[in-house]
């Protein structure tokens, strides 16, 4: 796992489309394992990055309240 707590303040990568209607930052709420689909290997230039699992964060949104799953490695 990683050195994130729950009340951790992310910010959701680019390549999503609420980080692109301005909706950036949230809160952690939890973190899961989840074994890599497909799409993620497309989300990505390094395909090993994604081998085993892959941590997901649960990130509550300031401006929407809408609760997100991405990629935890991909989060700043």
């Amino acid at each position: 796992m990683s050195q994130m707590s729950p009340t951790t303040r992310v910010q959701i990568p680019a390549y999503t489309d609420r980080w692109m209607m301005g909706d950036r930052f949230g809160d952690l709420l939890k973190v899961t394992t989840a074994r890599p689909s497909v799409r993620a290997h497309l989300l990505t230039s390094d395909p090993r990055r994604y081998s085993g699992t892959v941590e997901i964060a649960h990130v509550r949104l300031d401006k929407s309240g809408k609760t997100v799953r991405v990629v935890l490695a991909d989060c700043q």
